[in-house]
């Protein structure tokens, strides 16, 4: 790739990270502001962008740069909040269906993804909450694996929950070990879900055959 280009595309991917940041900071959810000084939401989209362009088709690849990036702002609110913004949802939600519009993904794959992303777990917090009398997962959790579900498909969607439990229950293991065991210790589950989307994501474009596999 020519430098000149690559060094575009990194400036394109920065200057979006900080309008994702401006975006943060309007939302203002419980006063929860980034610094301006902060650049990790610009590293990081820079990075998307430049990974993107270089292992994905175009029209791919600029889905992946553009949710990808939304996907880390929603995870650092809900790490400081513990509160996911509807306007990033629905924003996300527009970026994912564009997978179909495109023809990157089918309506029968998103659909299938949507079932396993956010109605099977849905069904689980009422039957936990049936049980245990407590909720679990937030609705704002629920509304995310909705839109990983349309952009992920129903394989890398169902890895994604696994990968983000197994994520959670590790952190949360190190956290009763570290600073007492605390059975109502909440995490917030967005940053999981959102590692192990993208983790799940970028597997699938240098291990296809696994994937191919799975579906199979």
């Amino acid at each position: 790739m020519n430098v000149i280009i690559t060094i575009l595309i990194i400036g394109f991917g920065i200057l979006y990270g900080r309008l994702l940041k401006s975006s943060v900071n309007w939302l203002n959810i419980d006063g929860f502001q980034i610094s301006n000084r902060d650049l990790k939401l610009e590293i990081f989209c820079g990075a998307s962008w430049l990974w993107a362009s270089i292992s994905l088709q175009p029209m791919e690849g600029t889905i992946f740069a553009l949710i990808s990036g939304v996907l880390f702002a929603i995870s650092w609110i809900d790490f400081n909040t513990y509160q996911i913004p509807l306007f990033l949802i629905i924003v996300s939600f527009i970026v994912s269906i564009f997978g179909v519009i495109f023809r990157i993904s089918s309506i029968k794959t998103a659909f299938f993804g949507v079932i396993v992303g956010a109605l099977i777990p849905l069904a689980l917090i009422g039957i936990t909450y049936l049980i245990t009398k407590r909720q679990g997962m937030g609705f704002g959790d629920i509304q995310l694996g909705f839109v990983l579900g349309v952009w992920l498909g129903p394989v890398r969607m169902a890895l994604t929950l696994f990968g983000a439990s197994l994520l959670s229950l590790v952190v949360w293991l190190f956290l009763s070990l570290t600073k007492g065991f605390e059975r109502d210790r909440a995490l917030p589950f967005a940053p999981y879900l959102v590692i192990a989307s993208i983790g799940t994501f970028i597997g699938s474009v240098y291990f296809p055959s696994l994937f191919h596999y799975l579906i199979l």
